[in-house]
């Protein structure tokens, strides 16, 4: 049996090191996506058309890239599938507008990388965008859609490998809100995710997502005053590192997170929701 001791000093080192992380926002411009994914911590399975409204978001933007960018080390673009949105390149524009010296990425899963227009290829070399691919267990040609990023001269990488067995994460909420919400918190895979919609910040995409459970199923997830900030009223990055690394009233929905083999979603409960049938 493992010395109580030596686990407790290394759980205090794990937490340190957590807390040191540069901060990452990602900037959400739609939950739609061309994927079936069972427990999308987006729940785009669930959601019948969301498109954010850009010039909210540009807002954020320029709120966030003047009050806190010097502390920003990277900052995303993310879905859903972010290669669906329609004002993409504006949306890039914007980021690096604010964002001048950061590291930006889009997140996608790769499908539409071989039709995207030429105009996307231009934007993305020019203002420095990486694509960060997340690859599936799907018939799709990984290989070729990297090949082509490279002959565009756009940087890219792969963020996750679906493909492998128990790579899928299945993150259920109880909607008794009973969970302890600090180890809740401290066993978040999803910790540093902070996601922006629209003029909000979230710790999570869980959390700032939740609303398309409610919406499909008629939960009750909600928020209380500090689970997230309001864009405008930031006024340094250290709120934003405070919403990060300490529990929020949300954590205690959180149940620690399963590892599961990668499948479509049946669009059923008990891929997002404690104590369903089926679960």
């Amino acid at each position: 049996m493992r010395n109580p001791i030596t686990r407790l000093l290394r759980a205090i080192k794990f937490w340190h090191t957590r807390r040191r992380q540069p901060l990452r926002l990602e900037f959400v411009v739609t939950d739609n996506c061309n994927l079936n994914c069972r427990g999308c911590t987006h729940y785009s399975p669930l959601v019948d058309s969301h498109y954010d409204n850009l010039e909210t978001l540009i807002e954020s933007m320029r709120h966030l890239g003047k009050t806190c960018g010097r502390d920003i080390q990277e900052a995303y673009l993310i879905g859903g599938e972010t290669l669906l949105y329609p004002r993409l390149e504006e949306a890039m524009e914007a980021l690096r507008r604010h964002f001048p010296t950061q590291r930006l990425s889009i997140f996608t899963n790769g499908l539409l990388i071989p039709r995207m227009p030429q105009t996307f290829w231009d934007a993305a070399r020019r203002l420095r965008f990486v694509l960060a691919i997340t690859e599936y267990p799907i018939k799709f040609d990984y290989a070729a859609a990297e090949a082509l990023c490279r002959e565009q001269g756009v940087e890219t990488e792969v963020f996750a490998d679906r493909s492998l067995a128990h790579t899928f994460f299945r993150f259920a909420l109880d909607p008794t809100k009973s969970q302890n919400g600090r180890m809740s918190h401290f066993k978040c895979f999803n910790r540093g995710c902070i996601s922006i919609i629209g003029n909000k910040l979230y710790p999570c995409s869980i959390s700032a997502c939740s609303g398309h459970l409610n919406r499909r199923f008629g939960t009750e997830f909600t928020h209380s005053e500090g689970d997230f900030l309001h864009v405008p009223a930031i006024k340094s990055s250290r709120e934003i590192r405070l919403l990060r690394d300490r529990p929020v009233p949300f954590c205690s929905y959180c149940l620690p997170p399963d590892a599961r083999p990668y499948a479509p979603s049946r669009r059923d409960p008990s891929e997002w929701i404690a104590g369903q049938p089926g679960e």
